[in-house]
């Protein structure tokens, strides 16, 4: 059931609102080349899925910037991660989903196909209650180092 049909139009209203900017935001932080849905085997707290997840990404995706969501799992207890990537193109997605799923659990990883689409779907995690998000992005990529540029001699 979509619990948005309970809200008054005019809250509505804004939720969509709010889910467009997160999108927008999301979408502008960087080209996202892939999307990835990753779960735990175990009933994972906020806390475990979110130290899983970047241990995961400092350790087998040096290099890669990312935004995650963690997302109470529908069915039990427990979280599971939305991501988006980008500057990961050396990486082959099977070796990537080979590691994940012998350390943690099941995981889908998938070329994004529309950028706009991505970002609004990874931003509506962002907007629900209870869930947890975070984002790192290599220094070129950052937007306090937008500007910055290396002198020459």
């Amino acid at each position: 059931m979509n619990r948005a049909r309970n809200l008054e139009a005019e809250k509505r209203l804004k939720v969509a609102q709010l889910n467009v900017e997160m999108g927008d935001w999301v979408h502008s932080l960087a080209p996202w080349q892939i999307i990835s849905h990753m779960t735990f085997s175990w009933e994972a707290s906020i806390h475990s899925a979110q130290r899983c997840y970047e241990k995961f990404m400092r350790s087998e995706m040096r290099g890669v910037s990312y935004f995650y969501a963690l997302e109470q799992n529908p069915a039990r207890d427990g979280y599971h991660v939305h991501a988006l990537w980008c500057d990961c193109l050396n990486k082959e997605r099977r070796v990537v989903w080979r590691t994940w799923f012998e350390r943690y659990g099941r995981a889908r990883i998938e070329p994004v196909n529309s950028r706009d689409d991505v970002a609004d779907y990874c931003a509506k995690y962002v907007t629900k209650n209870g869930s947890w998000w975070n984002v790192k992005l290599l220094g070129h990529r950052h937007p306090d180092f937008a500007d910055f540029r290396l002198s020459g001699g």
